[in-house]
C-alpha cells in the first residue's frame, strides 16, 4: 500500500514540471539581426536590432510603411561595446528590461575592420552559445556594420527581413551561418559571403516628396584566406563564383552581335544550370575542368538576327558561350592571382577524386599549387525557347517599309 502511495504521488508529481523553465514572450528582447564592428580602441561595437512586437501589427500584413500605427518604429537599434560579444550583450542587458533572445535572428553583418582583423574571435560566440541560429545569414559590408541596420524599411516590416528576402532570392551567394563554419574548418575551401552595401534609390511617393532614400542591397562578394577578409568582387565576377560552385539559380547574358551580322544585341536567360567540377591527375600534374551546361530562354533580340534560322541559334549558342567562360575566367584570374583564395573548392573535389595523392602531395601545399592550377572552362549553352516571334521588332519595321 505504501508503494502504490508513492507511486501515485510520483504520477502526480510529474506534470507540475513542465513549465518549471518557461519564459514568457513578453519578458522576451527579439533580437532580428546583429551587427559587429571593430573599434579603435580595440574593442568590439555589437549592435542588435530588436523587434518591438506591439509596432508590427497582425501577422501577415505586408504594409510596407516601415513604422506601427503611431509612427513608431517597428523596431530598435542598442549598441554596446565590449571586450567579447558576450561581454558586449552583458552590458547591453543591463540596459534592457528584458531578457535578450537570439533564436529569431534573420543577419549577422560585419564590418570591414573587423573581417580584415580575422572573424573567428567573433563568431565563437555564436557557435557556443545555444540560442544561436546557424541558419542565420552571414554578410559582410566596406563600411560598418551598424549603419546597416539603421536603415529604415520600405517593403517589408523590418530592414532584416529585406535583406534576408533579396539572400533568399539567389541575387548573389546565399550562405548561412553553418555554410561559412564549415568553408572555415575544412581543407581545400576557402570563405566567401555575400557583401551588403549602401545604395541610393530614387523614391517619388505620396509620404515622401521626390529625392534619394538609402537601401541595403546586396552586391557582390567577399572573399576570405582562412578567416582574413582579403578582397572583394562586384556583381560580375561574383556571378563566375555562383558559376564554378553551381550555385547559380537564374541569369542574364546579354551578348553583342557583331557589325557584319547587322549589329545589336541579345539577351538570354539562363533557366536550368548545372556545373561539373571535373580533377584530373596524369604523371603527377593536376588539372581541373569545368563543364557548364545551360539551358537559356531569348527574352530579348534588338539585332536582325533571324531566330527561326537552326544557323543563326548556333551562332548564339556560341556566342553566349564564349560571353559566359569570359566571365568565368575573369573571376578564376582574379581568385588565383590576386588573392590566392580557393573560394570554389577546387580542393576539395580533388580530395573526393584522390584522396590519397590529397593527402599525400596537395593538402600542405594547397597555397602554392592553386595560384598556378589549370583550369579548363567547358560551357555548353543551348537556346530551348526564343519566345512568341523569331524575326526581332526591328525586322518586322524593315519588312513593313
Amino acid at each position: 500500500m505504501r508503494k502504490l502511495g508513492i507511486l501515485l504521488l510520483i504520477l502526480v508529481m510529474l506534470p507540475m514540471t513542465g513549465c518549471w523553465s518557461r519564459t514568457e514572450l513578453n519578458d522576451l528582447s527579439i533580437v532580428t539581426a546583429a551587427a559587429i564592428d571593430k573599434m579603435d580602441d580595440g574593442k568590439y561595437l555589437l549592435t542588435l536590432q530588436i523587434a518591438v512586437p506591439t509596432m508590427l501589427g497582425p501577422v501577415g500584413n505586408s504594409s510596407s510603411s516601415g513604422t506601427g500605427s503611431g509612427g513608431e518604429k517597428p523596431t530598435a537599434i542598442v549598441s554596446e561595446k565590449g571586450e567579447t560579444i558576450m561581454d558586449a550583450c552583458r552590458k547591453l542587458q543591463k540596459k534592457l528590461p528584458r531578457r535578450l533572445f537570439f533564436s529569431h535572428s534573420r543577419i549577422i553583418v560585419i564590418g570591414e575592420k573587423q573581417a580584415r582583423e580575422g572573424v573567428s574571435p567573433v563568431l565563437d560566440f555564436f557557435v557556443r552559445y545555444r540560442e544561436s541560429r546557424l541558419r542565420s545569414f552571414i554578410l559582410f559590408t566596406q563600411g560598418k556594420a551598424a549603419d546597416i541596420l539603421k536603415l529604415n524599411a520600405k517593403w517589408e516590416k523590418i530592414s532584416a527581413e529585406e535583406i534576408r528576402e533579396e539572400e533568399q532570392r539567389h541575387i548573389g551567394l546565399q550562405i548561412y551561418l553553418k555554410d561559412f563554419f564549415h568553408m572555415l574548418l575544412a581543407d581545400g575551401i576557402e570563405p566567401v559571403a555575400a557583401q551588403v552595401a549602401l545604395m541610393s534609390t530614387e523614391i517619388d511617393s505620396e509620404e515622401s516628396s521626390s529625392g534619394q532614400e538609402m537601401n541595403a542591397a546586396i552586391s557582390g562578394s567577399a572573399v576570405f584566406r582562412k578567416d582574413k577578409l582579403v578582397g572583394w568582387l562586384n556583381d560580375a565576377e561574383t556571378r563566375g563564383v555562383l558559376w564554378l560552385r553551381n550555385e547559380l539559380k537564374t541569369s542574364i547574358v546579354t551578348v553583342d552581335i557583331p557589325e557584319d551580322k547587322g549589329g545589336g544585341k541579345i539577351s538570354a536567360a539562363a533557366v536550368r544550370e548545372t556545373t561539373e567540377i571535373k580533377p584530373i591527375l596524369r604523371n603527377g600534374k593536376l588539372k581541373i575542368k569545368a563543364e557548364i551546361f545551360m539551358e537559356n530562354t531569348l527574352y530579348e533580340n534588338n539585332s536582325k538576327l533571324d531566330m527561326s534560322d537552326p544557323r543563326v541559334i548556333q551562332f548564339v549558342e556560341r556566342e553566349l558561350e564564349q560571353d559566359i567562360k569570359k566571365r568565368i575566367q575573369l573571376t578564376l584570374d582574379k581568385a588565383q592571382k590576386t588573392f590566392n583564395s580557393d573560394i570554389f573548392g577546387f580542393g576539395t573535389a580533388v580530395y573526393r577524386t584522390y584522396p590519397k595523392a590529397w593527402n599525400r602531395q596537395f593538402k600542405d601545399s594547397w597555397d602554392d599549387v592553386f595560384p598556378e592550377l589549370e583550369v579548363d572552362i567547358k560551357p555548353h549553352a543551348k537556346l530551348v525557347r526564343t519566345g512568341l516571334t523569331n524575326k526581332s521588332m526591328i525586322m518586322v519595321e524593315e519588312e513593313s517599309e
